[in-house]
């Protein structure tokens, strides 16, 4: 049967509804990258190599190949490449990133705001991992070598997800940081099932340091574990970390202390729990008196790392308990 024709038909009808598809296929396309420049942070641009995503700097970092020579300039993102199984191409990371314990073989670039530059050219790296903390002069010089360098500034246990989301995007490895993701969150919500079923929600201050008494406020990570651990923050009423006097501490009277120790840079630091016994100003506290007191790993609290959901996991059932 031949193809039936109309007046002003050039072709037959089921080519052209053809031909239609495929010219709103391009109009599509054409709307999807004209929008791809007001892209939200993480968002990748394309499928396939090349591809773009945005950093916490907002700046675009294109990769024209999965990276194969990383250089990590902060402990936490040392951890993250790690947790999505390629730590195998870091060939580079500051002197304190100390977790997994294979770091320690790696090339050390310098510290926090003490890099390398010569050390990092010399390793030749296709992607540079940075943090805030880092350097701003620094992470310029090595963008202004080429090289490319995604910034990292995790405020919130969403933002290190979104973090491993972005790195395993731009490297290639968006499934294992897809499937990573869901066992954090499947964790942190078994967690906070239980932490609401508590009758009683104790308050909780989380503490840096004692000299002077530097503590967690609302909107950090460590707000959010205790939050999600039944717990209510001490000092919630302030955002960020910050510094409390004694008499403000002892206003609070916190339920229960959660004191961190270790320096955080991979060495042993004070030990803050027997500050709070032995400082007689702190002796009546509600804490101290019931030892109520959890110690917590430096290198793990206050690291913006996948540890955190370890650590919830370890903190929960002591504040179930304790409250």
């Amino acid at each position: 049967m031949k193809n039936i024709l109309h007046p002003g038909d050039h072709i037959p009808r089921y080519q052209g509804c053809l031909l239609r598809i495929f010219a709103l296929c391009l109009i599509i396309t054409s709307i999807s990258g004209s929008l791809s420049v007001m892209a939200e942070p993480g968002t990748v641009i394309d499928n396939e190599y090349p591809r773009t995503v945005i950093d916490d700097q907002h700046v675009q970092v294109t990769l024209l190949s999965a990276p194969q020579r990383i250089i990590s300039l902060a402990p936490s993102d040392t951890e993250m490449l790690f947790a999505l199984g390629i730590g195998d191409r870091i060939v580079g990371e500051t002197d304190y990133c100390n977790y997994p314990p294979e770091a320690a073989q790696k090339e050390k670039i310098g510290g926090f705001s003490t890099v390398s530059l010569e050390k990092v050219l010399a390793l030749n790296p296709d992607l540079v991992v940075a943090a805030d903390g880092n350097s701003p002069e620094t992470i310029d010089r090595i963008r202004s070598m080429g090289i490319p360098v995604y910034y990292v500034d995790a405020k919130s246990l969403s933002d290190v997800q979104k973090t491993l989301k972005n790195l395993g995007d731009l490297t290639g490895v968006s499934k294992q940081a897809e499937e990573l993701n869901e066992k954090l969150t499947t964790t942190a919500d078994a967690v906070h099932h239980e932490g609401e079923k508590m009758s009683y929600h104790p308050t909780v201050a989380h503490v840096i340091w004692n000299n002077p008494i530097y503590v967690s406020g609302s909107g950090t990570f460590q707000d959010e574990l205790i939050h999600l651990a039944g717990g209510v923050n001490a000092f919630g009423d302030a955002e960020g970390h910050h510094i409390v006097s004694v008499e403000e501490f002892v206003t609070s009277n916190p339920d229960i202390l959660m004191i961190n120790t270790g320096s955080g840079m991979g060495s042993e630091g004070g030990d803050l729990g027997s500050y709070f016994r032995s400082e007689p100003r702190l002796a009546n506290l509600k804490a101290v008196k019931e030892n109520h007191i959890i110690t917590v790993s430096t290198d793990i609290a206050d690291r913006a790392g996948p540890r955190l959901w370890d650590m919830l996991e370890e903190i929960a059932p002591k504040i179930r308990e304790m409250g």
